[in-house]
Protein backbone atom coordinates (compact mmCIF):
# COMPACT_ATOMS: atom_id res chain seq x y z
CA UNK A 1 0.00 0.00 0.00
CA UNK A 2 1.04 3.20 -0.91
CA UNK A 3 1.83 5.37 2.21
CA UNK A 4 0.04 8.99 3.17
CA UNK A 5 2.09 12.03 3.21
CA UNK A 6 1.65 12.34 6.85
CA UNK A 7 3.01 8.82 7.67
CA UNK A 8 6.22 9.20 5.43
CA UNK A 9 9.69 9.62 7.06
CA UNK A 10 12.69 11.80 6.28
CA UNK A 11 13.84 9.30 4.14
CA UNK A 12 10.59 8.34 1.99
CA UNK A 13 9.96 11.76 1.45
CA UNK A 14 13.44 12.69 -0.33
CA UNK A 15 13.37 9.23 -1.84
CA UNK A 16 16.73 8.79 -0.99
CA UNK A 17 18.25 5.20 0.46
CA UNK A 18 18.97 5.21 4.39
CA UNK A 19 22.69 5.51 3.72
CA UNK A 20 22.55 8.21 1.48
CA UNK A 21 25.32 10.40 1.21
CA UNK A 22 25.09 14.60 1.87
CA UNK A 23 25.81 15.02 -1.79
CA UNK A 24 22.39 12.88 -2.62
CA UNK A 25 20.69 14.73 0.24
CA UNK A 26 20.98 17.86 -1.00
CA UNK A 27 20.41 16.56 -4.48
CA UNK A 28 17.56 14.90 -3.78
CA UNK A 29 16.03 18.15 -1.84
CA UNK A 30 16.75 19.98 -5.19
CA UNK A 31 14.76 18.29 -7.30
CA UNK A 32 12.16 18.12 -4.69
CA UNK A 33 11.63 21.47 -4.23
CA UNK A 34 11.58 21.84 -8.03
CA UNK A 35 8.30 19.91 -7.92
CA UNK A 36 6.54 21.74 -5.05
CA UNK A 37 7.51 25.33 -5.29
CA UNK A 38 5.09 28.01 -5.83
CA UNK A 39 6.27 28.30 -9.30
CA UNK A 40 5.84 24.74 -10.56
CA UNK A 41 3.82 23.86 -13.24
CA UNK A 42 3.91 20.25 -12.16
CA UNK A 43 1.89 20.72 -9.31
CA UNK A 44 0.41 24.10 -8.88
CA UNK A 45 -2.98 23.41 -9.37
CA UNK A 46 -2.80 20.36 -7.19
CA UNK A 47 -2.56 22.18 -3.85
CA UNK A 48 -4.10 25.65 -2.22
CA UNK A 49 -1.39 27.59 -0.91
CA UNK A 50 -1.42 26.37 2.74
CA UNK A 51 -1.24 22.64 1.41
CA UNK A 52 1.98 23.51 0.20
CA UNK A 53 3.23 25.28 2.60
CA UNK A 54 3.03 22.41 4.98
CA UNK A 55 4.52 19.78 2.23
CA UNK A 56 7.45 22.58 1.70
CA UNK A 57 7.84 22.74 5.69
CA UNK A 58 8.23 19.16 6.15
CA UNK A 59 10.41 18.88 3.04
CA UNK A 60 12.40 21.52 4.69
CA UNK A 61 12.49 19.81 7.82
CA UNK A 62 13.88 16.52 6.27
CA UNK A 63 16.42 17.94 4.29
CA UNK A 64 17.58 20.46 7.37
CA UNK A 65 17.53 17.04 10.02
CA UNK A 66 19.46 14.61 7.50
CA UNK A 67 22.17 17.36 5.97
CA UNK A 68 23.13 17.76 9.88
CA UNK A 69 25.18 14.72 11.52
CA UNK A 70 24.23 15.21 14.37
CA UNK A 71 20.59 15.72 13.86
CA UNK A 72 20.40 12.94 11.59
CA UNK A 73 21.51 10.65 14.09
CA UNK A 74 19.34 11.57 16.58
CA UNK A 75 16.24 11.29 14.20
CA UNK A 76 17.78 7.93 12.83
CA UNK A 77 18.01 5.86 16.61
CA UNK A 78 14.62 7.34 17.01
CA UNK A 79 13.62 5.28 13.71
CA UNK A 80 15.38 2.35 15.13
CA UNK A 81 13.70 2.35 18.63
CA UNK A 82 10.34 2.69 17.02
CA UNK A 83 10.82 -0.22 15.08
CA UNK A 84 9.84 1.80 11.72
CA UNK A 85 13.64 0.13 10.39
CA UNK A 86 16.51 -2.14 11.66
CA UNK A 87 19.94 -0.09 12.08
CA UNK A 88 21.32 -2.15 9.52
CA UNK A 89 19.45 0.03 6.97
CA UNK A 90 21.91 2.98 7.70
CA UNK A 91 24.91 1.03 7.03
CA UNK A 92 24.44 -1.55 4.18
CA UNK A 93 26.80 -0.86 1.14
CA UNK A 94 24.82 -3.36 -0.69
CA UNK A 95 20.72 -1.36 -0.05
CA UNK A 96 19.04 -0.56 -3.29
CA UNK A 97 19.35 2.68 -3.92
CA UNK A 98 15.70 4.90 -4.43
CA UNK A 99 14.31 4.95 -7.63
CA UNK A 100 14.94 8.67 -9.33
CA UNK A 101 11.60 10.18 -9.97
CA UNK A 102 12.69 13.76 -11.51
CA UNK A 103 15.24 14.44 -13.42
CA UNK A 104 16.68 17.14 -15.13
CA UNK A 105 19.70 16.80 -16.95
CA UNK A 106 18.70 16.10 -20.83
CA UNK A 107 19.86 18.85 -23.08
CA UNK A 108 16.61 18.79 -25.04
CA UNK A 109 13.83 20.82 -23.57
CA UNK A 110 10.49 19.93 -22.60
CA UNK A 111 8.61 21.97 -24.81
CA UNK A 112 10.21 20.49 -28.02
CA UNK A 113 9.35 16.99 -26.16
CA UNK A 114 5.66 18.40 -25.89
CA UNK A 115 5.27 19.51 -29.67
CA UNK A 116 6.61 16.22 -31.30
CA UNK A 117 4.14 14.47 -28.65
CA UNK A 118 1.13 16.55 -29.96
CA UNK A 119 1.90 16.45 -33.96
CA UNK A 120 1.54 12.58 -33.15
CA UNK A 121 -1.36 12.91 -31.55
CA UNK A 122 -2.89 15.09 -34.06
CA UNK A 123 -1.84 12.47 -36.46
CA UNK A 124 -3.42 9.32 -35.29
CA UNK A 125 -7.58 8.90 -34.86
CA UNK A 126 -7.22 7.90 -31.22
CA UNK A 127 -10.18 9.67 -29.80
CA UNK A 128 -12.38 7.26 -28.79
CA UNK A 129 -10.48 4.78 -27.15
CA UNK A 130 -9.14 7.98 -24.92
CA UNK A 131 -12.47 8.48 -24.26
CA UNK A 132 -13.96 4.83 -23.78
CA UNK A 133 -10.81 4.80 -20.89
CA UNK A 134 -12.15 8.11 -19.08
CA UNK A 135 -15.35 7.12 -18.91
CA UNK A 136 -14.03 3.78 -16.48
CA UNK A 137 -14.53 4.42 -12.96
CA UNK A 138 -11.14 3.16 -12.75
CA UNK A 139 -7.85 3.82 -14.82
CA UNK A 140 -5.30 1.11 -15.35
CA UNK A 141 -1.40 1.40 -15.60
CA UNK A 142 -2.48 -0.67 -18.65
CA UNK A 143 -4.60 1.31 -19.78
CA UNK A 144 -2.51 4.25 -19.90
CA UNK A 145 0.23 2.68 -21.86
CA UNK A 146 -1.99 0.86 -24.46
CA UNK A 147 -3.38 4.76 -25.28
CA UNK A 148 0.58 5.78 -25.28
CA UNK A 149 1.53 3.37 -27.61
CA UNK A 150 -1.89 3.72 -30.07
CA UNK A 151 -0.37 7.09 -30.44
CA UNK A 152 2.71 6.06 -31.21
CA UNK A 153 4.07 7.26 -28.41
CA UNK A 154 7.60 5.65 -27.27
CA UNK A 155 7.92 5.99 -22.95
CA UNK A 156 10.83 7.89 -23.76
CA UNK A 157 9.13 10.84 -25.00
CA UNK A 158 7.12 11.38 -22.07
CA UNK A 159 10.23 11.56 -20.24
CA UNK A 160 11.27 14.40 -22.15
CA UNK A 161 8.52 16.20 -21.84
CA UNK A 162 7.90 15.53 -17.92
CA UNK A 163 11.21 14.84 -17.03
CA UNK A 164 9.54 11.85 -15.03
CA UNK A 165 12.35 8.84 -14.84
CA UNK A 166 11.96 6.59 -16.79
CA UNK A 167 11.76 3.60 -14.02
CA UNK A 168 8.76 5.88 -12.61
CA UNK A 169 6.80 6.02 -15.30
CA UNK A 170 7.25 2.41 -15.63
CA UNK A 171 6.15 1.75 -12.73
CA UNK A 172 2.93 3.73 -13.16
CA UNK A 173 2.87 1.74 -16.53
CA UNK A 174 2.74 -1.86 -14.52
CA UNK A 175 0.96 -0.37 -11.31
CA UNK A 176 3.81 -1.68 -9.84
CA UNK A 177 3.15 -0.88 -6.19
CA UNK A 178 6.23 -1.99 -5.15
CA UNK A 179 7.90 1.24 -7.19
CA UNK A 180 5.33 3.79 -7.32
CA UNK A 181 6.51 6.76 -5.90
CA UNK A 182 4.43 7.84 -2.56
CA UNK A 183 0.91 9.22 -3.09
CA UNK A 184 1.78 13.07 -3.20
CA UNK A 185 4.38 12.36 -6.00
CA UNK A 186 1.97 9.80 -7.84
CA UNK A 187 -0.71 12.05 -8.14
CA UNK A 188 1.54 15.23 -9.59
CA UNK A 189 3.11 12.70 -11.86
CA UNK A 190 -0.04 11.44 -13.21
CA UNK A 191 -1.35 14.43 -14.03
CA UNK A 192 1.74 15.64 -15.85
CA UNK A 193 1.68 12.61 -17.75
CA UNK A 194 -2.11 12.69 -18.88
CA UNK A 195 -0.91 16.51 -19.77
CA UNK A 196 1.92 14.90 -22.13
CA UNK A 197 -1.39 13.22 -23.91
CA UNK A 198 -3.83 15.32 -23.82
CA UNK A 199 -6.44 14.35 -21.98
CA UNK A 200 -8.30 15.01 -18.49
CA UNK A 201 -5.83 14.65 -15.87
CA UNK A 202 -8.28 14.93 -13.02
CA UNK A 203 -10.21 11.81 -14.78
CA UNK A 204 -7.12 9.88 -14.84
CA UNK A 205 -5.73 10.89 -11.66
CA UNK A 206 -9.33 9.86 -9.85
CA UNK A 207 -9.52 6.71 -12.15
CA UNK A 208 -5.99 5.66 -11.36
CA UNK A 209 -5.81 6.26 -7.45
CA UNK A 210 -8.98 4.20 -7.32
CA UNK A 211 -7.29 1.41 -9.17
CA UNK A 212 -4.39 1.18 -6.34
CA UNK A 213 -4.91 -0.15 -2.59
Amino acid sequence: MIKKFKDLNYYELLRIPYNASSFEIRQAYKHILAIYEENSLATYSLFVEDERKVILSKIEDAFLTLIDDKKRESYDNNLVSMGEVSDKMFTDKEQKKAIPIFQTNESRTSNNSLTRIKKKIQEKEAADFAATMLKRDQITGKDLKNLRESLGIELEEIFQATKISPTTLAAIEKDDMVNLPPKIYLISFLKSYAEALQIDPKQVVDGYIKNIP
